[in-house]
């Protein structure tokens, strides 16, 4: 082989050798490209995980240079400031500190870019407590190139630490003033916190107190049944209630444990001396002791009301009084036993005690029982209320004053029918001292006359005289059967014998006696009474009151005037009598007193004939003995009508 071909297989090898170098290294190359770039998408991916974990830190991280501008921050900073990291970038820092802090932060920060150590502190911004903790970050150099802040917001921390602090504040002063005595025990039932009263208690110091065991503090006896009861709270985890006695006063007790981590590590209670409330509630004791024995045995009548008046319960005497048993008592109101008359008083008074404008109603009043029967009573009514002022019932007591009232009513009635007597008897002398003398009078000043004067007196004047001495003595009768009749009813010795009557018969049987004085006065009488029409009734006495009140009709009559008697019978039996004249007639006043035994309506007739009101007053008491009724209508120069009313 030729030198010049010997050249050329070294060079191809040659080249075939650079060829390999060149893919070799090709190759090589094409590796680090591609752990190149695997190196840069795990480094973004790794910026970008840091990333997330920075922006999803609930503490405040940031970036700032030497003047404080914000080179990044994380996006819990930004929201702080409700706005997003790329808006902070580039803007400073010291325009979120609170203006008097500003230059104060800005030595801080030139000295920390000066000194490169890190640092601590605490700020505000926006009203929030910070730690912060500042790092400096070093160039190659070896300057501080940039400075990384790391805060924590301890707002809350803060705020916790001072509920903390304002608590054991408020505990120390409320066990230094408490009244009631507080105690915190270890399982070892040792005190190791007590209220300062414990002090005044047991009679020394707390200090002196404090981890001290029960038998050291407390009687033998008293101290193992402590013991006993707070072991038992521990060891079952429930709380008790109990009640203990020391130096002769009494105690309550409430202990309870106190578990930390589900452990009862702690005992704790409170006593309160109940010495005053024992004696209290003994008393009252006493006191509704003594109140049971009236309300059971006394003789008062004494209910219980709701605040709806209902009756809660009632004593025996009550009871007995009304003639209700406790049971229909209980149904009932304190209304239905009140008699009308009093209801509204009651009332507005009961208002005035709830309204707290009384201590006490009290009242006399009338009561209705079960038999209708009227009871009187002096009635006290008071609210009983509970500690609390809160209304438990109405307390009723009532002394019964019937027999007293009824008493009282008697001699009311006696008074009133002694003035009636003393009336009667007044009318009674006046009848006899004047209108019983006129007519006498007359009748002697008549016969003197004859007497004397006869034999020259012609015969008209002689039967002129005899008509007038009959007509006095006719009036003289009347007045005379009129007193003997009225004092009959007084004595109480008048007859009355009801038997079935004709009153058409029984009035044409009595108009004869008045038959010479409508013929003088030239009346004319009509009688309407139909034949149909009877009674029942005593035939003297409603003669006696025909006669009257025809007489008065007469009497009261002008010459030439009418008079008619008149009755009619209804379906239900009910007659209805009546007298009418055409006569002179009578105010409303003298009608409204014409039935008064102390009236002065005894006017004389149109011709002068006497007139005592007396035999008014003698019908009225006749027809209201046949359990009938009179009435009058009348008016001056119109006449009168009575109107007698009879049941069937």
């Amino acid at each position: 082989m030729s030198n010049k071909e010997q050249t050329t297989d070294e060079l191809l090898k040659e080249l075939g050798n650079l060829r390999a170098t060149v893919s070799k290294l090709e190759k090589q190359l094409s590796d680090e490209k591609t752990r190149h770039k695997k190196s840069e998408e795990a480094l973004k991916k790794s910026e970008h995980q840091a990333r997330a974990i920075i922006d999803a830190a609930t503490d405040i991280l940031c970036l700032l240079d030497k003047y404080g501008n914000i080179i990044d921050c994380n996006q819990t900073f930004a929201s702080y400031l409700n706005l997003k990291p790329e808006e902070l970038e580039g803007i400073s820092v010291f325009d979120f500190v609170p203006e008097k802090e500003i230059y104060s932060q800005k030595q801080l920060l030139n000295k920390i870019f000066n000194d490169g150590n890190p640092l601590t502190g605490e700020t505000k911004i926006s009203g929030k407590s910070y730690d912060y903790s500042v790092f400096p970050i070093l160039c190659e150099n070896g300057e501080v190139e940039s400075i990384a802040i790391y805060a924590s917001d301890i707002t809350e921390q803060k705020a916790s630490r001072q509920a903390l602090i304002e608590s054991e504040e408020i505990f120390s002063n409320f066990m230094l003033n408490s009244p009631i005595y507080v105690f915190f025990k270890d399982k070892e039932i040792r005190p190791v916190r007590l209220s300062k009263n414990y002090e005044k208690m047991l009679g020394m110091p707390l200090e002196n107190i404090l981890g001290k065991t029960m038998n050291e503090l407390f009687p033998s006896a008293l101290a193992k049944q402590m013991v006993d009861d707070d072991l038992k709270v521990l060891k079952e985890g429930k709380t008790i209630k109990i009640e203990e006695e020391l130096n002769g006063r009494h105690y309550s007790t409430i202990k309870f444990p106190v578990f930390i981590d589900g452990e009862a590590k702690y005992l704790a209670g409170y006593t309160m001396d109940i010495t005053e409330q024992i004696k209290s509630e003994n008393s009252i004791r006493e006191s509704e002791e003594r109140f049971r024995k009236v309300y059971a045995e006394g003789t008062m009548p004494i209910s219980m009301l709701n605040r709806d008046f209902h009756f809660i319960s009632a004593n025996q005497v009550f009871q007995e009084t009304f003639g209700y048993s406790e049971a229909e008592l209980k149904s009932m109101t304190f209304k239905e036993l009140t008699h009308p008359d009093h209801l509204e008083a009651d009332l507005e008074n009961i208002n005035l005690l709830i309204q707290r404008k009384t201590d006490v109603y009290r009242t006399e009043k009338r009561y209705i029982t079960k038999s209708n029967q009227v009871v009187w009573g002096n009635a006290q009514v008071s609210i009983v209320r509970d500690k609390r002022e809160n209304f438990l019932y109405f307390l009723v007591m009532i002394n019964n004053i019937t027999s007293y009232k009824n008493a009282e009513a008697e001699i009311r009635t006696k008074n009133e029918q002694l003035l009636k007597l003393n009336a009667e008897k007044d009318k009674f002398f006046s009848i006899i001292a004047h209108d019983l003398r006129s007519p006498f009078n007359t009748f002697l000043g008549f016969t003197e006359m004859m007497a004397e004067e006869l034999y020259s007196m012609t015969l008209d004047e002689i039967q002129k005289i005899a008509t007038d001495m009959r007509n006095s003595a006719f009036n003289l009768y009347r007045l005379l059967e009129n007193l003997l009749e009225w004092s009959m009813i007084q004595r109480g010795v008048t007859p009355f014998n009801p038997i079935q009557l004709n009153l058409a018969d029984l009035v044409r049987e009595n108009l004869k006696t008045s038959l010479e004085p409508i013929r003088r006065k030239s009346i004319k009488l009509n009688m309407h009474i139909p034949e149909s029409v009877s009674l029942i009734a005593d035939p003297n006495m409603i003669g006696t009151v025909i006669r009257n009140l025809l007489s008065n009709a007469i009497k009261f009559t002008p010459r030439n005037g009418t008079v008619t008697i008149s009755a009619t019978k209804t379906e239900t039996g009910t007659v209805e009598f009546t007298f009418s004249d055409t006569g002179i007639g009578m105010s409303e006043e003298m009608v409204s007193s014409l039935f008064n035994l102390d009236s002065h309506n005894n006017r004389p007739g149109t011709e002068g004939e006497l007139s005592t009101g007396l035999g008014l007053l003698l019908c009225k008491e006749f027809i209201e003995k046949h359990g009938g009724n009179i009435s009058v209508k009348s008016e001056p120069g119109q006449g009168s009508s009575f109107i007698i009313t009879f049941n069937g």
